[in-house]
Parts: structure tokens; sequence; C-alpha cells
């Protein structure tokens, strides 16, 4: 990974878009590498696909008390909290979450992994029913990249931002985007290949200081660009 983004909340930095077709509502996975730079209140949104009021939708964030939350708009559909915390500044996280409705065990239908590890601890673990269809991937839905649904950006993260892929119609596991350094233990990005994006999959690289929203998995879905400068483009990397 040659290249992230800074977020500078104050900025209300916001990378957007709205599906133009419908893709697969049921099956999708979400991956990014994040470096945190500011904990605590409020909370910082990873991904959010919800309408501009905010009463539906699917929101993923770290919460102000530096768990991270996966929930509908109201938590009645689903709702996962995780009992660890996440406050390292110094280091990169890769946060997946594989959704697979379609599957009978509850519990595989969300699965979240931290560097490579699945999180099977929650405080609040409240699984979606078998075929629900989540907001992603609906075109009355724009989906905003560690961004608020709302455009005063109040929830917007602050942080440093890698590799975000979103995978439309396959529920991937870690090993697709990183491995095990076996000289230092730590989870490191790998070399991306043989993904099937799907319909409104996507990969934003960030290689580009004037467009940050270009998407580079041959999909050419594009994500329109606010307050975010060439200066803002960063070599910093996990």
């Amino acid at each position: 990974i040659a290249n992230s983004v800074i977020y500078n909340r104050a900025d209300n930095p916001r990378l957007a878009r709205t599906p133009s077709s419908a893709g697969n509502r049921k099956t999708w996975t979400f991956s990014a590498w994040i470096k945190r730079t500011i904990l605590g209140s409020p909370r910082h949104q990873i991904l959010t696909v919800s309408p501009s009021n905010g009463a539906s939708g699917d929101f993923l964030y770290f919460d102000t008390n530096n768990t991270i939350k996966f929930t509908d708009a109201t938590s009645s559909y689903y709702n996962l909290i995780t009992n660890r915390t996440f406050e390292d500044t110094s280091k990169w996280y890769h946060l997946l979450i594989a959704a697979d409705t379609t599957q009978a065990t509850a519990a595989n239908r969300i699965k979240m992994y931290i560097d490579g590890d699945q999180i099977t601890s929650f405080s609040t673990e409240t699984y979606p029913s078998q075929d629900f269809q989540f907001e992603v991937n609906n075109t009355s839905h724009p989906m905003n990249v560690f961004s608020d649904y709302g455009s005063s950006g109040g929830e917007n993260s602050d942080g440093i931002f890698a590799e975000a892929n979103l995978i439309d119609g396959t529920a991937l596991t870690p090993s697709t985007f990183g491995v095990t350094d076996t000289s230092t233990g730590r989870w490191i990005p790998k070399a991306l290949t043989g993904i099937t994006y799907g319909t409104n999959g996507f990969r934003l690289q960030f290689e580009s200081s004037s467009n940050f929203g270009d998407d580079t998995s041959g999909n050419e879905n594009d994500f329109s660009v606010s307050n975010l400068v060439a200066g803002d483009q960063t070599t910093d990397s996990p």
C-alpha cells in the first residue's frame, strides 16, 4: 500500500456514492485499513449507508467508548458491539466485515475481523434474520466511507485510511487482504488478486491526490469527493 488519506473532521471530509443499480444486499464484504488519531466522543463513522435523515440504513463506527458497533438505524434488526476497545493511535487496524444472511446459523450472518482474527466477544450480540437485506447496495441509500450521512459531518471519522474495498456478492475472509508477517507477528497487507468485485464493488487506493474517490477495481464505481485536498494524501501505510 503506497498511499493513504487523512481525514480531519473539522474539514467535513466526505467520500460518497449512491449505487445506480441494485447489488446483492444479503452477501458482501467490506475491508479497510484504519489508523485512529482522535479517540472518544463523538462517534467515528467508518461505513454509513443511509439517506440524509438517518431514519434507515447500516452504520459501522467506533463508538464514544472506543468499541466498534455495527447496527441498523434502530438497532432492532441487528446489533453487534465489541467488548474490545480500539485505543492505539500508533498502529494500523485492519477491519473486515463479512455479511451473508443466507446462512442458517445466525452467528455466521455477520462476521467481524480485526487484524485477521475474528471478533467473537460482544457486549451486545444480535444477528439479522435469515435472508435479511441490508441497505448496502441499495439504490436509495448513499454510501459514505469514513463519514457521516448528514451534511454537517458531526460523526465523521478523524484518522488515516488506506485500501478500502467493498465486494458485492461474496463474503470473504481476511486472508484475501492480509497475512501475518512471520518475522514480527504483525498482520500486514498483501497484494490483492483474483477478487470478483460484483456490481457495486469498489477499491479505493487513494493513489491520486486529485481524485481520492477513484475506484481502481475496474468497475469505475467512483465516489464523489468533498473537502479533501492534495495535502490529505500521505505515505503513512500499514
